[in-house]
């Protein structure tokens, strides 16, 4: 073997080494938002005398937590270093893990959740910017794929590992059991993640835009509070007046921070790039409609079909598992033949499972019948689209700009997330018995009025033929 031969197989085995790492982080990020679905149930007992809008923000908290904190991980990642911001990041989402596991009151849960959020937030953006330059542009697909595959394969272990927990021991447990595997990872990453630094050293910093990030925390978290408290409190109440107004307020600061800032969380040149813009807009209607079905599993199951916690998980389990094969086949294919026709079918798949459940899943129909097949398209279309999606997003962006992207991109996707939950919470509201079976019917409907919107949106605006190297010019691609 040539000495040039056997340093790109060193290269390489160092650049699959670093994405196992990576993908590692993808996974305990995924495996902690699924679970913590299927605790709801068990959270409502536990914490009798919260309701549900407030137990629903254990979730929720969590989704809008790593919205508002994901661009500035992404920036963090692009001018301090991808690995240190890396392995920054891990060491707060097991703090926040820890702190989960030993709250004693509902409050304090949701607020370490928040903790536990910040790290998903700064840890996900560096580890695939990391990540992704270390490889090929040509392999730039699969290795996304296979990043966004071990999330997908952490939202399928997650409904049987947690309902397991459950069954033997408390639903502590299930926020602690994250925590050794996040020592691991963050071993890992000391000893195998590595990545340039983009960033000229001798550069002056300019300051990054803390303002903006107020108003961007202001404006994402005030508007799920307006859609989850909003029936609750009424929505021509003045609380919610006033608070709608905050938002409204926020939002436009934001804007205009991310239009003047020399150094701004969002840079919104991003969204000239019609590759990035019809990726991740699509992304996020898809995870609005898939995390608000998430949510209203457990709840179906348990109040209308008396499952168990345990028989929930394994219920859930087929169209997670589902996701994995298809996720790491899909990548292989997009770096072969593109990723339009991907999105589009996946995307659409997703939307037909969604429906399936809104037509079938009624009282007296069966698990077979009513949630099986639902589950298995929504699963399939997922795996189909949501690797290619992420690849898609960053496929023009600049390598110094990877970090800030991905964050922009994992921002919407988590945006729709968190917007999910809250619009079923609040057709949920604080119904019981038969009027709780009557808001999921109604719930599962807009989930899909949402969806639909992704395919529609893919087959009119994703572009058909990959813009050439003149169309890609600095300004064009990033802003």
């Amino acid at each position: 073997m040539s000495t040039e031969s056997a340093s790109d197989a060193v290269a390489l085995r160092r650049a699959n080494q670093a994405l196992i790492v990576a993908a590692a982080a993808m996974f305990l990020a995924s495996f902690v938002t699924t679970a913590s679905n299927i605790a709801v149930p068990v959270l409502e007992t536990a914490f009798p005398d919260a309701s549900l809008s407030t137990v629903s923000w254990v979730i929720s908290a969590f989704n809008v937590t790593q919205v508002t904190f994901m661009l500035l991980g992404g920036r963090l990642a692009d001018r301090w270093g991808r690995r240190p911001v890396f392995l920054a990041g891990l060491m707060v989402f097991a703090f926040g893990a820890a702190l989960s596991a030993v709250a004693p009151v509902i409050g304090l849960v949701i607020a370490a959740r928040v903790v536990q959020a910040v790290g998903v937030a700064v840890m996900l953006p560096s580890s695939l910017a990391a990540v992704l330059p270390l490889f090929p542009s040509e392999r730039h697909a699969s290795v996304v794929s296979s990043w966004s595959a071990m999330g997908t394969f952490g939202s399928a272990l997650a409904p049987t590992m947690a309902a397991g927990i459950l069954a033997l021991a408390s639903w502590r447990m299930v926020f602690a059991v994250v925590i050794p595997f996040a020592l691991l990872a963050l071993w890992g990453g000391r000893a195998r993640l590595v990545g340039p630094v983009p960033r000229d050293r001798a550069e002056p910093r300019r300051p990054l835009d803390l303002l903006g990030a107020a108003a961007g925390t202001v404006a994402v978290g005030g508007t799920s509070m307006v859609v989850v408290q909003g029936r609750h409190w009424g929505w021509t109440s003045p609380s919610i007046v006033l608070l709608a107004m905050l938002v409204l307020g926020a939002g436009l600061l934001f804007v205009r921070r991310s239009l003047h800032h020399p150094e701004p969380l969002l840079d919104l040149g991003l969204l000239q790039v019609a590759s990035f813009r019809v990726a991740a807009l699509a992304a996020a209607l898809v995870a609005t409609a898939t995390a608000s079905t998430w949510f209203m599993y457990p709840l179906f199951m348990t109040s209308v079909w008396g499952f168990s916690i345990f028989q929930v998980g394994l219920a859930i389990s087929p169209g997670a598992f589902a996701m994995i094969p298809i996720a790491l086949v899909a990548g292989r294919v997009a770096d072969r033949h593109g990723y339009r026709y991907l999105l589009l079918g996946g995307s659409s798949v997703a939307t037909f499972g969604v429906a399936w459940l809104a037509w079938r899943l009624v009282p007296g129909a069966t698990y077979l019948t009513g949630f099986l097949p639902g589950t298995l398209m929504i699963g399939s279309g997922s795996g189909m689209m949501l690797g290619p999606a992420n690849s898609a997003a960053l496929r023009d962006v600049a390598e110094a700009k990877l970090g800030a992207a991905n964050a922009a991109y994992n921002t919407m996707r988590f945006l729709g997330m968190a917007l999910g939950v809250a619009v079923a919470a609040a057709i949920l509201g604080d119904a019981v018995s038969a009027a709780r079976v009557a808001a999921l019917h109604d719930a599962l409907w807009a989930s899909v009025a949402m969806m639909a919107a992704g395919p529609l949106l893919i087959a009119v605006a994703y572009p058909r033929v990959r813009p050439g190297p003149e169309a890609l010019s600095s300004d064009a691609r990033v802003g």
